[in-house]
């Protein structure tokens, strides 16, 4: 197994654990725990009537306690559909810089606006319901993307019984058929052979996010490297670090690193920041680094040299979730296998002599 080294500089993943139950609880159930009516317990969620603020929280206790959540979907039905997609969009991190670092996920979003004003309907963003109670909005359906390992949101979706769509998978969650997703395994093979033509050896550097996107190009790249006779190196840059640390920690680990290398990183908003430290380190790109990116964005194709990188075709992978949930909200049977789309390489100055 590789050895890995986290150099995050924020505090440890905020994913929460699994919520587990053996049985879905219902209203009844939680009115005969709480030693109220169903009907109180339907107005403490709804707000539909009046009640004392010592019963609502102690309704919304217990159903706490007990894993229950208004079924948001089905009283939908009796009142008639909402007309509304929900969109939970992960990682955390994906919008916590400047504007210009969040192109990959602005195409994601605006084409699954698109792709569901087509049909008819709008879209909702959805703020990340992990620990944020029950206060699911009105929506016909939901799609969650990039969810991380064991996503907490996609419980409160499951026990809410609102239909959903993954675009990528929960790495952890093998049973859900309802999923688009990237080919990030057949994407990276083609990246890592981009920057190793003359089998030079290859440094990984993942994010910390335990999405679908990191855990693939972990595997993907451990199992190339035992192709290629290659030891795994790898070191995982948080996606919250600032550039000043990120240019630190590529320095650390390189330094004294002999010979050409292949250098892959996860997100291209570091671009400038890995070409300013190739530069600290005295290593040419291309020469004597050889660089590619696992997102394809303005930081690659505008750098000097520009930088090979993966495009993940996030409007195809919004295509293919609308599509899928359009039919699950149809009542069409389970996919048997998901959607795939392929992501495309782009090769640019960074690899090229």
């Amino acid at each position: 197994m590789p050895s890995t080294r986290d150099v995050s500089a924020t505090a440890a993943s905020p994913h929460a654990a699994t919520l587990q139950s053996k049985s879905t609880p219902t209203i009844k159930d939680v009115a005969a725990a709480a030693g109220v009516s169903v009907s109180t317990v339907s107005h403490a969620f709804s707000g539909a009537r009046p009640i004392s603020a010592a019963t609502k929280d102690k309704v919304r206790s217990v159903a706490t306690r007990l894993g229950y959540v208004p079924n948001a979907h089905a009283r939908q039905l009796r009142l008639g559909r909402s007309g509304l997609v929900g969109l939970v969009v992960r990682p955390q991190f994906a919008f916590s810089g400047p504007f210009d670092t969040a192109e990959t996920f602005n195409r994601l979003i605006g084409s699954i606006t698109t792709e569901t004003a087509r049909r008819g309907m709008g879209m909702v963003h959805v703020a990340d319901l992990a620990g944020k109670g029950y206060a699911l909005p009105a929506m016909d359906g939901c799609i969650v993307a990039h969810p991380y390992e064991h996503d907490e949101t996609i419980v409160l979706l499951e026990r809410a019984r609102i239909p959903f769509v993954l675009a990528d998978p929960d790495p952890a969650r093998a049973d859900i058929p309802w999923v688009a997703k990237v080919n990030y395994g057949g994407g990276l093979k083609a990246v890592l052979d981009s920057v190793s033509t003359d089998g030079r050896p290859v440094v990984l550097m993942p994010g910390t996010e335990q999405n679908a996107w990191n855990v693939d190009a972990v595997k993907t790249y451990s199992d190339w490297c035992g192709t290629m006779g290659q030891e795994p190196r790898i070191f995982t840059l948080s996606e919250g670090l600032d550039p000043d640390d990120v240019r630190r920690t590529i320095v650390s680990n390189l330094r004294g690193v002999q010979g050409p290398l292949g250098l892959v990183y996860a997100d291209s908003s570091m671009t400038l920041t890995v070409l300013d430290a190739a530069k600290q380190l005295g290593r040419s790109v291309p020469g004597d680094l050889f660089l590619a990116a696992l997102t394809d964005t303005e930081h690659d194709r505008a750098s000097s040299p520009t930088v090979t990188a993966m495009d993940l075709r996030h409007e195809e992978l919004a295509t293919a979730a609308v599509s899928m949930l359009m039919d699950r909200l149809g009542g069409a049977e389970p996919p048997a296998d998901p959607a795939i789309v392929e992501p495309k390489l782009t090769l640019r100055q960074s690899t090229q002599l």
